[in-house]
């Protein structure tokens, strides 16, 4: 059981989390048309070599599962946004990449939200606060999956 400190930091970890994820999501609806979901299986797209990366890895890095990332691909797909294929290096993974309309997409998209994601986290928190926060982020990370 949490104590009352404890509960009311919890809540406040939720309703903040909850309220920047809703917010992030409603510009890029807004400004790019599409989900904050969206926009974080499209940016990883566009940071990975090659713009590639094997559809099962991608899943486990944002924490989808495989059917969910396959309905966001094949939406992704039909819109002309990426390409499947068969993995190069053992031919039996499939592997997605960020075709060039998905890379004017997120290059555009990325502008306004980044905007976003400075003033909301960056320029409300400061530096120090924010770098704190990122640690944290990445300790509870690596607690949940190990």
């Amino acid at each position: 059981m949490l104590s009352r400190a404890e509960l009311r930091s919890w809540l406040r970890v939720i309703e903040g989390m909850r309220s920047l994820l809703n917010a992030l999501d409603q510009e890029l609806r807004t400004n790019a048309g599409i989900s904050h979901d969206d926009y974080e299986i499209l940016s990883r797209l566009h940071r990975a070599t090659n713009r590639t990366l094997r559809m099962s890895d991608l899943a486990s890095d944002i924490g989808y599962s495989p059917s969910r990332l396959t309905h966001a691909v094949t939406r992704f797909e039909r819109d002309g946004l990426v390409r499947r294929s068969r993995s190069t290096t053992d031919g039996r993974g499939v592997e997605v990449t960020l075709t060039e309309p998905g890379v004017v997409l997120i290059r555009d998209a990325s502008v306004d939200h980044l905007d976003q994601v400075r003033h909301l986290v960056f320029e409300t928190l400061g530096s120090d606060r924010a770098k704190a926060l990122a640690a944290a982020m990445r300790d509870i990370r690596r607690a949940v999956v190990d």
